[in-house]
């Protein structure tokens, strides 16, 4: 079979003060920032104020083989100790949150969701352009990066969203390039992923560092009760504006299709589709600049390698779910980017919704202020990081004959 080539695409070079604190940390970084689960609860409920975490058998599985796979595969710098531990205890605050709420709320789990939207398909292939066009429909209710980092807001004044803001100015201040690769904002519409991180069934948490074994071990995972919490969220969040339709996306549902939709029966499906011989060394480049940010002695192979299993399973999953259900829309990436409106005009005709004046004078603004690079040019081939061509033509030649053959 044919071999992953190493990468050649260098990630940026850090700060140097953060170098600085990497050098001196080195060696002794695990006493420094521990990942014991304990010490990581401990510490969330310190900051919360509240002691239940609900306790459900695979939150604790989750949380316990995240923290040895911090150990065991992911060589984390000091600096990417600390940054990914604070992620982890944002995690368990919102889990500790989330089930506070529910006990004080129990009104939410009645709330009708209107149908929502949702996006999905694999990674760099059109999920984020087409999800933010859809959020331009005055109906639409998308969900922020700020919400979603920290769904319910604790006592005090609420600066969830300085917070986030603080978090992605930290991380392009490390890597120039991050905007090129994916454009963050506190504000605009992200990846409902987040809402999975407080039961510890989430694909995040290897976006944001090598946690190998973590990834292999949820695949294998029962995702039911993850998207039980999920929905309760999106009632939540319907609550507020009880009369507009959520609109979300993530690639991640790609792998939990049919999870999703026992647990929000209603939701309209929107799959995207583009080459993945595009795809893959897109994805990879964009986790190698988030891996690299954490990680002390990357190993770029076994990166690529456990990449390309992901994105095999997303593909595996979603095509053994499509036999079972007729709740999507497909969408193919040339076509997305040859006429977005259009395009999204299809989608709405496909779901019986109509596209206002006021949406497509929305988009048209939004396609206006969000040229082509904008945020500068994100150069990458399979040469420079991941498999070959003809790998990937070989490992996803019957998702390209059944959703990109003409």
């Amino acid at each position: 079979m044919t071999p992953i080539v190493t990468s050649t695409q260098k990630p940026s070079k850090l700060p140097a003060a953060i170098r600085a604190l990497n050098a001196l940390g080195r060696g002794r970084a695990r006493w420094l920032a521990s990942f014991d689960a304990q010490a990581l609860r401990e510490r969330a409920m310190r900051k919360s104020g509240l002691v239940d975490f609900g306790e459900e058998a695979s939150f604790s599985e989750g949380l316990n083989v995240l923290c040895r796979s911090v150990e065991d595969d992911a060589r984390l710098s000091l600096a990417g100790r600390l940054a990914f531990r604070d992620y982890i205890v944002r995690a368990l605050v919102n889990r500790l949150r989330y089930v506070h709420a529910r006990a004080v709320e129990p009104e939410v789990q009645d709330v009708a969701l209107v149908p929502p939207i949702i996006v999905m398909g694999l990674p760099r292939s059109g999920t984020t352009f087409l999800h933010h066009l859809l959020a331009c429909d005055p109906a639409a209710r998308p969900l922020r990066l700020w919400e979603l980092m920290e769904p319910i807001a604790g006592p005090g004044r609420d600066k969830r969203r300085q917070r986030t803001a603080k978090v992605l100015s930290r991380a392009k201040w490390m890597d120039k390039t991050l905007d090129a690769k994916h454009h963050f904002d506190a504000d605009h519409p992200e990846e409902c992923v987040l809402l999975l991180d407080p039961t510890f069934l989430s694909a995040s948490f290897w976006v944001f560092a090598p946690v190998h074994g973590y990834l292999k071990w949820l695949r294998g995972q029962d995702l039911n009760e993850a998207y039980g919490a999920y929905r309760w969220y999106l009632q939540r969040f319907q609550r507020e504006t009880p009369t507009q339709r959520l609109v979300l996306k993530a690639p991640a549902h790609t792998a939990a299709v049919e999870a999703l939709l026992r647990a929000v029966p209603n939701a309209r499906l929107v799959q995207t589709h583009r080459d993945p011989i595009s795809v893959v060394p897109s994805a990879n480049s964009l986790v190698l600049s988030l891996h690299a940010m954490v990680s002390d002695g990357l190993d770029v192979e076994r990166m690529c390698k456990t990449n390309l299993e992901h994105l095999e399973h997303l593909v595996e999953v979603s095509q053994r779910a499509r036999a079972r259900t007729s709740s999507w829309v497909d969408v193919r990436y040339s076509r997305l980017v040859r006429d977005p409106i259009g395009c999204v005009r299809r989608i709405y005709d496909r779901l019986e919704l109509v596209v206002s004046d006021e949406m497509v004078d929305r988009m048209e603004r939004h396609l206006a202020s969000r040229p082509k690079d904008k945020f500068g040019k994100h150069a990458y081939s399979a040469r420079d990081v991941g498999p070959t061509d003809a790998l990937l033509r070989e490992r996803f030649s019957a998702y390209v004959q059944d959703h990109l053959a003409d």
